[in-house]
């Protein structure tokens, strides 16, 4: 069985360079070769550009013959994507291996027949989503995040409408999807700071009730405010001062309105909406708890929507993709390397911080360095390190994500048309990452804003002190931010293309 690995058809672009500036100087052995780009520290040498292009020639072979080996025997796709649990607890599979399987699960597309693409009504795409059923809209996961290479953003062509009327693009909400990098920093804070304010929820009941006396307690997690809390004598608590997450203090890192804290359910729920394709554990818990609705009234065992196919995402499955998604490299922050333009980063950079865009759009530390993904069915859990494993680069403890993991308040002109599922208010969005920014166009939860200052001058609400702030600037100073907005990008790499 051939597990191809997208990603790694990439090779650095430094490494290209490197390996031109070789090929010139060998063709003239008295010409001076001449200086390396290269974005910091010292290039690789020129045995590892050799074998990096040899791994991504390789793999590019292995790319193009599981693609003839599934066109030769039917199934033989979808096979290579079903993973048992009990083999991951089984300790069968490898942490690489468990990311190269999410790595082609991520990039398989799902068919009707044998993956069960399709939500036991249609098979065929549609533009708008039906109800909180979702689409159908894409095939795979790659098909809607490719913009700045794999694992990218979408572009304006590939927005969700979600929960609309199945035809009227106005009768839906707007979602332009994000890139995936970095996500298992992104989980592994999400956690740290539900620990650290539902802890601090925790100690203000015991006291009130050891007490006999109300308690007050500023909610934090992470430097970052999260309102405060009451608790009266009784121990009863009031969330009514809580700001920016739900009352239940747990942080939800994933969705433009921050409705999600796992990987696992994140991907799940994607792989539900976008293709029809539901997973084992939805199944089994359709049988105690129907949930018509989201999954459909079929009457076969474990086929809620009906379509004659069961098992169509396995929960060992949902575990690869989960830590496939978690061992992703974060995105880096590259300075450009002309001297004046350093200069203009430079004052972009402190402007950034004056005119308080660093306050939401913060740094956060990670204080333990590991991921664990929980199996549903059978408790088993895979630990991911971080900064170890999965692919580089990863960064440091403290994660220059840009944001604070919290929920605001963004204004009218910013609000979705329509109210969603999960009750967070229209103009209510989680302060996006800008990590990666330089390749994720187009920017905003609909992607209406085509280049990065439209996309800031179109905040409002709890933004627009900052929004105001930047349109009074003159335009060489809006440039100087816009230069350092620009180094928030990803890895160079080069891919094997034909």
């Amino acid at each position: 069985m051939i597990h191809a690995l997208r990603r790694r058809s990439f090779v650095p672009l430094g490494a290209l360079l490197l390996a031109l500036t070789a090929a010139v100087a060998l063709a003239d052995d008295d010409a001076p070769a001449p200086p390396t780009p290269w974005p910091r520290g010292a290039p690789p040498t020129p045995a590892e550009v050799g074998a990096a292009l040899a791994g991504a020639l390789e793999l590019d072979a292995l790319e193009q013959k599981e693609e003839w080996l599934a066109a030769a025997e039917f199934g033989e796709a979808s096979e290579h994507v079903a993973i048992q649990q009990a083999d991951i607890d089984a300790g069968l599979y490898s942490k690489a291996q468990l990311f190269r399987f999410g790595d082609e699960l991520f990039g398989h597309p799902f068919t009707v027949n044998p993956d069960g693409f399709g939500d036991g009504t249609y098979t065929t795409l549609r533009r708008v989503h039906a109800g909180v059923r979702g689409g159908l809209d894409t095939f795979s996961c790659a098909g809607c995040h490719s913009v700045g290479g794999p694992d990218g953003a979408g572009s304006e062509t590939q927005n969700a409408f979600l929960g609309g009327d199945g035809d009227r693009m106005s009768s839906a909400n707007v979602r332009n999807a994000p890139a995936i990098l970095g996500l298992g920093l992104v989980q592994a804070l999400g956690a740290e700071m539900t620990q650290e304010l539902q802890y601090q929820r925790d100690q203000a009941v015991a006291k009130a009730l050891a007490t006999g006396a109300p308690v007050t307690v500023a909610l934090g997690a992470h430097a970052i405010s999260f309102g405060a809390l009451g608790v009266d004598a009784g121990g009863t608590v009031d969330t009514s001062g809580v700001e920016g997450v739900d009352a239940d203090l747990v942080v939800r890192p994933f969705g433009w309105k921050g409705t999600g804290s796992r990987l696992r359910r994140f991907a799940e729920d994607a792989a539900r909406i976008h293709f029809g394709i539901q997973s084992h554990v939805l199944a089994l818990q359709y049988q105690s708890s129907p949930d018509v609705p989201h999954l459909g009234a079929g009457p076969e065992w474990f086929d809620p929507d009906g379509d004659g196919h069961v098992r169509e995402l396995e929960d060992g499955s949902l575990t690869a993709l989960a830590a496939y998604m978690a061992m992703l490299e974060a995105p880096i922050i590259l300075p450009p390397h002309d001297e004046g333009l350093r200069a203009r980063w430079a004052s972009g950079a402190a402007r950034f911080d004056a005119l308080g865009c660093a306050s939401c759009h913060a740094h956060l530390p990670l204080l333990y360095t590991t991921w664990h993904e929980l199996a549903d069915t059978t408790g088993g859990d895979v630990t991911i390190q971080l900064f170890v494993d999965g692919d580089q680069p990863k960064g440091s403890n403290v994660v220059a994500l840009f944001s604070d993991l919290k929920r605001h308040r963004m204004g009218p002109e910013l609000a979705d048309a329509h109210d969603d599922e999960h009750g967070v208010a229209r103009d209510v969005f989680l302060t996006r990452p800008l990590w990666g920014l330089a390749e994720s166009a187009p920017y905003l939860h609909d992607g209406r804003a085509g280049t990065i200052p439209e996309a800031i001058l179109a905040h409002g609400g709890e933004a627009a002190p900052a929004r105001d702030a930047f349109a009074a600037l003159p335009a060489e100073a809006q440039a100087d931010l816009h230069v350092f907005l620009l180094s928030l990008t990803r890895e160079p790499k080069l891919r094997v293309a034909r």
